[in-house]
């Protein structure tokens, strides 16, 4: 990738990233620790981030080409690949899946760690089509 280009696309990534990060942060700041037992799901409406994230996360270019991956299932060829881009302490990823009927599926997620209480937590933010922003927390050590 251009560097002009992967410059552009760090930096959209940032943006929407620090914008999400203080809604994660204010989550995170009411949620009760001692109940999280091996994860939870915080769910918020948002939806002034759709074009945002529709714009820099969606159709952004990933730079980095992490995994290509045939898997032979009993319909046919199954391939899956995985894009990526990590900028500071967020990971993009793009995992697309095409099935041998041509199908194709497109995940669009980022991944960031936190700690609370002490315990690592990996946390998948997602978005969906009806403006909700997605926060999965699954704990990493116990």
């Amino acid at each position: 990738m251009e560097e002009g280009l992967r410059k552009e696309v760090e930096n959209n990534f940032r943006e929407v990233f620090g914008f999400i990060k203080t809604i994660l942060d204010e989550e995170l700041s009411s949620l009760d620790a001692e109940r999280i037992e091996d994860g939870a799901r915080i769910v918020v409406e948002q939806e002034d981030l759709y074009e945002d994230w529709i714009d820099k996360i969606d159709a952004a270019p990933l730079p980095d080409l992490e995994k290509i991956e045939e898997i032979t299932h009993n319909d046919g060829l199954h391939l899956k690949v995985v894009y990526s881009l990590t900028v500071d302490d967020a990971k993009q990823i793009r995992k697309i899946k095409i099935k041998s009927n041509g199908k194709v599926d497109v995940y669009n997620y980022i991944i960031t760690y936190r700690q609370i209480n002490g315990d690592r937590f990996r946390i998948k933010i997602e978005y969906d089509t009806y403006g909700n922003l997605i926060f999965t927390l699954e704990r990493e050590n116990r």
